[in-house]
């Protein structure tokens, strides 16, 4: 804040020049008003260092109109926490999981009648701060599938990253809906895809799939640059999704839960 309302005044205040005042030489501050007296006329902006205006004299730099001298506007809530949670736990999948590297058609004419949809919202998270790493998560893993000839295409990958303003509590879900075989053996390689690439998998057990049937398996993965992740993936023969939930207490049944309620609302009738 330019105005010193304490103390002496800082050199270049006093009283206003007069209209007609010669310019200060160049380099030389323009002088400014003193507090309480108006500013001469046309007096020309200050410039900062990188030549950009400056604020007029009588309210702090950055502060909005309407906020007097001595009360600054209002600071915005800090998101690094959540944005390293988002970009670190993203990287398990980006990395470890070949969520659409086991598609096959299926020949039985009843497959792949649903689609996956993420919702924008769940359980009050937010997934518009993931929208950008979503999105590189699903060209990547459509990426990683067209990079291998031995993988047929999915129809469509999806993700979606839902979290807290704070990061205290992250859900990624990725995957892909088609035409899918096998859909326990679907739901088995996703895990061992993760121990392949160095991450810990353990209390791995098989856990209902609710109303919509399938496969369906939870597990605690831990790997050397993130925390304790509790990981489910379902498989029917329209999908295979891979959802992640970091929170301070991850419990393995609240996941599936999560997972069961999250898969009602994302999968839907083509």
């Amino acid at each position: 804040m330019s105005d010193n309302q304490f103390g002496p005044p800082q050199p270049g205040f006093g009283p206003p020049q007069t209209p007609g005042a010669p310019i200060p030489p160049q380099g030389a501050p323009a002088p400014q008003a003193g507090y309480g007296y108006p500013g001469p006329q046309q007096q020309p902006p200050q410039q900062s260092w990188g030549g950009a205006a400056l604020p007029q004299q009588g309210y702090p730099a950055g502060a909005p109109g309407g906020f007097p001298p001595g009360y600054p506007a209002p600071q915005k809530k800090s998101r690094k926490g959540l944005w390293i949670t988002l970009s670190v736990v993203s990287a398990v999948i980006l990395a470890g999981a070949g969520v659409v590297g086991y598609f096959a058609y299926d020949t039985v004419s009843k497959t792949g009648k649903y689609k996956v949809v993420m919702p924008p919202t769940f359980q009050g998270m937010s997934s518009e701060a993931g929208a950008d790493t979503a999105q590189q998560m699903a060209e990547q893993m459509k990426q990683d599938t067209a990079a291998d000839p031995d993988s047929l295409q999915p129809e469509q990958t999806v993700a979606a990253l839902y979290a807290t303003e704070d990061g205290s509590r992250v859900v990624i879900a990725a995957g892909a809906y088609g035409k899918v075989s096998r859909p326990s053996a679907q739901v088995d390689q996703q895990f061992k895809d993760m121990e392949k690439e160095g991450d810990t998998v353990t209390q791995k057990k098989s856990v209902d799939a609710g109303p919509l049937g399938g496969s369906m398996s939870c597990a605690m993965v831990k790997s050397s640059d993130t925390p304790d992740l509790a990981v489910c993936v379902w498989a029917d023969y329209s999908s295979v999704v891979l959802v992640m939930e970091k929170s301070d207490s991850v419990d393995l049944d609240k996941a599936a839960a999560d997972t069961r309620e999250l898969r009602q609302a994302a999968e839907v009738l083509k």
